[in-house]
């Protein structure tokens, strides 16, 4: 009896032991993912960097100083002030962290509410011809002026990529995965929206839906619905209602 009750009082220790453990480990993971979403601080006049062809950090206002780093698309800077180079570029020095700073040339980044700025961009989208980074540079330009005339231009131009990145997707999700049913059960619906090419989009903002009857990734319409909601009297509405249409059927 003494044994039993002994070895009873065992388990229960180590089934408490692990239980504790697991918590802990959950509440590690929670952390973490908490400070990774936390913003971080940037001192000076907001500022967006959407060039990457430009956008290289530098010590110097000098395209030929060291470089510090590669901003990417999409990075909140603060200006702290502006200089000219030699030979006539005008560079902004810039924070990108509460410690971090460097110089960066001034048309790598645009200040959100500037019609002029928004209009460089604009330039840019239209320019572009990968889908992703037309989408992305859309998303962006929707996002950070949305009260000039280019927002629902741009809440246009990012339903438009995402339903052409639809119909690749689609192609792409069943060249690799096969036309047939998954296996195990798993719904078909289930299978292509995990597909591996539609993480990035995902990432941005971009999702999409399954449509069985025709047995494809389609987009799911938020930028049209977005637009309607945000400038139901705009040029671009009628266009948006007709698309959304479309989408939906």
């Amino acid at each position: 009896m003494i044994t039993d009750v002994s070895a009873k009082v065992f388990r229960r220790a180590a089934s408490i032991r692990s239980a504790a453990v697991v918590t802990l480990l959950i509440i590690a993971a929670l952390t973490v993912v908490a400070q990774t979403r936390r913003k971080v601080y940037v001192p000076g006049r907001r500022a967006v960097v959407f060039d990457e062809r430009l956008s290289a950090l530098r010590v110097q206002p000098d395209v030929k100083a060291t470089l510090g780093q590669r901003l990417r698309r999409g990075r909140i800077v603060g200006i702290l002030g502006s200089a000219t180079s030699k030979d006539g570029a005008r560079f902004l020095r810039v924070a990108v962290s509460r410690n971090a700073r460097g110089w960066v040339l001034a048309d790598a980044v645009v200040r959100p509410g500037h019609a002029a700025d928004a209009e460089r961009l604009m330039k840019l989208i239209e320019e572009t011809d990968d889908e992703f980074t037309k989408a992305r540079l859309a998303k962006l330009c929707a996002e950070e002026f949305r009260a000039t005339k280019f927002a629902p231009k741009a809440l246009m131009i990012l339903g438009a990529a995402g339903e052409s990145a639809a119909e690749r997707l689609t192609r792409d999700a069943k060249r690799r995965t096969g036309d047939g049913e998954p296996n195990a059960g798993i719904r078909k619906r289930d299978h292509l929206l995990n597909y591996v090419g539609l993480d990035r989009y995902n990432r941005i903002g971009v999702t999409f839906d399954y449509d069985e009857a025709s047995d494809r990734i389609v987009y799911d319409g938020a930028a049209y619905r977005q637009l309607l909601r945000r400038y139901p009297r705009s040029d671009e509405a009628q266009a948006a209602r007709e698309r959304l249409g479309q989408v939906m059927k």
